[in-house]
């Protein structure tokens, strides 16, 4: 991926303009943090980032091609992972992995490669993963769910909010197997409510505000402007207080 852009993107219901006018440019190996309240416009832009929902107007373009017009361009090379935990739960953490990498179009092979990489990602052991998912912990689920969005190995990985509502533990191995991601060259955009893990992981954020950006820009830069440096918590504060 060299680069993705969103041009003047737009999203509006009936009675709600969930997303009004997005320009944005997102680089191949940048991990985004993606910050702001709830209905500032966070979920919608990552599900039209994934092809799941059209935008009302605007575009969305990668390496030049518009990705609303040929959704399929984006398809083989994104990985989703939803707020929401998208696995079988009567079937074990294998077959939920396995699942996955068909409906990624893999074979018998790269399934089986896929599922030694990523489960060593992920932080799951053999026996773990032979059990049935209903009987996982939310935080063991979170992190099936994330292997899921990693077995075809895509370019972008899009994560709403993977860490909500889990154990230290998880919340921990989660955080650590982005980075890793991102080292290896994974473009990431992150979105989620805890201040310490995007400040912790990422190297750019963008803060939402009713479907607007209301700042931008490298991590370093913002938190440390003045000679003085502050978490990104004291920023976010501070940039919401003026308003």
């Amino acid at each position: 991926m060299e680069k993705l852009q969103l041009v003047n993107l737009v999203k509006h219901y009936s009675n709600k303009h969930a997303v009004n006018g997005i320009n944005y440019e997102i680089n191949e190996g940048d991990l985004i943090g993606l910050i702001g309240e709830n209905g500032a416009g966070k979920s919608t832009t990552l599900a039209m980032i994934a092809t799941l929902i059209k935008p009302t107007s605007g575009d969305i373009v990668l390496d030049g091609k518009s990705i609303i017009r040929s959704p399929g361009i984006m398809k083989g090379r994104i990985g989703f992972v939803p707020q929401d935990i998208a696995l079988y739960p009567m079937l074990t953490g294998y077959e939920n992995l396995k699942f996955w990498g068909r409906l990624y179009h893999l074979n018998k092979a790269q399934i089986n490669k896929s599922l030694e990489e990523v489960s060593a990602m992920i932080g799951l052991d053999d026996a773990t993963l032979k059990r049935k998912v209903g009987e996982y912990s939310g935080g063991m689920k979170r992190r099936i769910n994330i292997g899921a969005a990693l077995m075809h190995n895509p370019d972008i990985v899009i994560m709403d909010e993977p860490t909500v509502g889990i154990d230290v533990n998880s919340r921990n191995i989660i955080t650590d197997t982005i980075i890793e991601l991102n080292k290896k060259g994974k473009t990431i955009i992150y979105t989620g409510h805890y201040m310490w893990e995007i400040e912790k992981m990422c190297n750019r954020v963008c803060v939402l505000e009713n479907g607007q950006i209301k700042c931008e820009g490298r991590m370093d830069e913002l938190l440390n402007k003045g000679g003085t440096k502050i978490s990104l918590e004291e920023f976010y504060m501070n940039i919401t207080k003026e308003g």
